[in-house]
């Protein structure tokens, strides 16, 4: 269960049922929401435990404050403060270590890594400097495997 939001006022917390019980998150205590078999989970950023969300991706994406939460691909949407580290691989793709670590490795296309790139470095020390600017945008690129 999602609380009431509009654009300008996003979710803060998210409750979810587990047998006869709700259980409150803070939105800063989800890790990321991630597709399994096309059922959306939460994996929670202080246990890693992971709980069934019966709602979908999109509608997540649209009831999360954008400048916390960020849909990387297709079958996850993670929070700035789950995000460890990336890296470019082969055929121009970022691979991005997320914590706690899922079971699958998570990949960036080319086509997201603007928007991600702009994602990651706001409110950073990187903001106005020139980060990771020679992997996105240098046609010579050597992948460091």
């Amino acid at each position: 269960m999602l609380m009431n939001r509009n654009q300008s006022n996003p979710y803060r917390r998210i409750i979810i049922r587990r047998a006869n019980e709700y259980v409150l998150f803070k939105t800063d205590d989800i890790a990321y929401f991630y597709l399994e078999n096309k059922t959306c989970f939460m994996v929670d950023r202080i246990q890693g435990i992971k709980y069934l969300i019966p709602k979908t991706l999109r509608d997540l994406t649209m009831a999360l404050d954008p400048a916390d939460f960020y849909r990387i691909n297709k079958k996850f949407l993670v929070h700035i403060e789950s995000v460890r580290k990336f890296k470019l691989c082969v055929a121009g793709r970022m691979e991005v270590e997320l914590y706690p670590a899922p079971k699958e490795k998570v990949f960036i296309n080319q086509v997201r890594m603007q928007d991600f790139k702009k994602w990651v470095t706001q409110g950073s020390n990187e903001q106005a400097g020139p980060l990771f600017e020679d992997m996105l945008e240098s046609s010579v690129w050597t992948p460091d495997y």
